[in-house]
């Protein structure tokens, strides 16, 4: 895992908006590395190149920057909105192995993010766990309409809702074999991803 290295004070820093951004970003990292709670401002002051001050002149506490780190990736204020991950909505899959592995890639993007979510859930923060909750909701029923929608005979006998329960499962499942390395050609997430889906896609196929 790639590590944050403190800036120099003598570094150009940006300003304003920018600055807001940079202390954000610099606090996914941290964060996805030590937690919430392991993560103090000091350090996180210092890995921006920042006096404290500084630091609590744009965000009161390690809470409000948490708050801020999850809006500005996108996952409170338009959550509401959203029926699941983006590109569920498509149309453009050829089937059931391909809506996985994009689900798939598309986690692997925000794979900091991802670590630091699952960590502060396990710690009980309750920003964290609510938010869990909408996404695991939303991602499942998206799914659900998906299956209905494009794939109703794989659905025949449990139904949509259960299959869509089975395909999280295998999701967040194959994901946390990533994240603990022990998932096959590990140094290719992508490839592994892709034959996983497709092993998927032909055991619900099977049953047919």
């Amino acid at each position: 895992m790639w590590t944050v290295t403190p800036s120099s004070s003598t570094d150009t820093q940006p300003t304003g908006t920018s600055q807001r951004q940079h202390i954000l970003d610099t606090a996914l990292a941290l964060m996805s590395q030590r937690g919430v709670d392991g993560t103090s401002m000091r350090d996180l002051a210092a890995a921006a190149g920042l006096n404290v001050a500084s630091l609590y002149h744009y965000f009161a506490s390690k809470r409000e920057l948490l708050v801020a780190v999850l809006q500005e990736r996108g996952f409170i204020d338009d959550l509401a909105a959203s029926t699941g991950p983006a590109s569920i909505a498509r149309d453009d899959f050829d089937g059931l192995a391909d809506i996985l592995e994009d689900i798939l890639g598309s986690m692997l993007e925000v794979e900091d993010f991802i670590r630091l979510m699952l960590g502060e859930v396990m710690r009980g923060e309750e920003t964290a766990r609510a938010l869990g909750n909408e996404l695991f909701d939303a991602t499942q029923t998206a799914l659900e309409r998906w299956l209905e929608e494009s794939e109703p005979t794989v659905c025949d006998g449990p139904g949509a809702p259960a299959v869509a329960r089975v395909l999280r499962a295998f999701i967040v499942g194959l994901f946390f074999e990533h994240l603990a390395g022990v998932m096959e050609s590990a140094d290719d997430a992508r490839a592994a991803f892709r034959a996983r889906a497709a092993e998927a896609a032909a055991v619900l196929r099977a049953r047919l």
